[in-house]
């Protein structure tokens, strides 16, 4: 994700958050609901949202023809109203997104919920009808249309990946004061930060199924070492991971073997390389 944009209202990701890329027609938000006020802008479109209620069960919800804003301050089932704290708002540019593409998503998300939180509070769809196999038989999209809303999806993972110690807040600890670095490729996205003299990539960090022809036989059996030991499931990181370097990590992730000091970008978005110079 090219010209990643992190704006920390009191400089931590504990309190509000925002972010965008040049290269996403989504920007992101979180925010505690008694200071929604102050960002209109940032949740004035259309979208999906998550209500965070407590410390780890999350309502998915998605907009429709409404402003993310208008539909979290409408009613919800059950006590969500009353007990939610905090919104993080995936605000889409393309006001022309249609209600089948914003379930779409929702479903998606909640099927990413299910698989990382607790408990997800949204009771349509179902759990069961939360996969990928559902959302294309059932949403009567074309292939174009889903395959823009896969990118969307990607994008939002992205997003919530950022968070060092996860979307929700919680107390001081020693990764909340960690830097993280994100790789975004036009295969992956990753994130990572560093250790000592390790270089870890994060849970949730997504890892190319392909490889390029140049992959060294060493990255192609470190790959399948990962996938064997299930560090990689479907895809994705299931753990934090350390590596000897950047260039492992990356090459390891993507599949390939360029200097991949370039391609670790940090928040503001300058690579390794640049912040930091080439490794002599």
């Amino acid at each position: 994700m090219r010209g990643l944009k992190i704006y920390l209202a009191d400089g931590t990701y504990n309190g509000t958050v925002t972010m965008s890329s040049d290269s996403s027609k989504i920007s992101a938000i979180r925010v505690a609901k008694e200071n929604i006020q102050d960002y209109e802008n940032e949740l004035d479109g259309p979208g999906v949202y998550f209500l965070l209620v407590g410390s780890d069960a999350v309502y998915v919800g998605q907009t429709g023809l409404d402003t993310i804003q208008r539909r979290i301050m409408n009613a919800h089932s059950g006590d969500i109203d009353s007990s939610w704290h905090t919104v993080l708002g995936f605000k889409f540019t393309d006001s022309n997104i249609s209600s089948n593409e914003l379930q779409f998503i929702e479903n998606a998300m909640c099927e990413y919920v299910h698989t990382h939180f607790n408990k997800c509070l949204t009771t349509s769809p179902q759990k069961t009808n939360c996969t990928k196999t559902f959302r294309k038989r059932h949403y009567h999209l074309s292939g174009v249309q889903i395959h823009t809303c896969e990118n969307y999806i990607q994008d939002i993972n992205f997003y919530i990946n950022i968070f060092p110690d996860g979307i929700f807040t919680s107390v001081h600890n020693e990764e909340a004061d960690r830097e993280i670095l994100y790789l975004s490729g036009k295969k992956v996205q990753a994130t990572a930060y560093r250790d000592g003299e390790k270089f870890i990539v994060r849970k949730g960090s997504k890892f190319s199924q392909t490889e390029t022809q140049s992959c060294p036989k060493s990255i192609h059996k470190r790959r399948q070492a990962l996938i064997a030991e299930g560090t990689v499931k479907e895809e994705c990181f299931t753990k934090d991971y350390p590596f000897d370097s950047p260039s492992m990590a990356a090459a390891c992730v993507t599949g390939g073997s360029a200097n991949e000091r370039k391609l670790w970008l940090y928040p503001d978005g300058q690579s390794i390389n640049e912040k930091e110079g080439p490794k002599h």
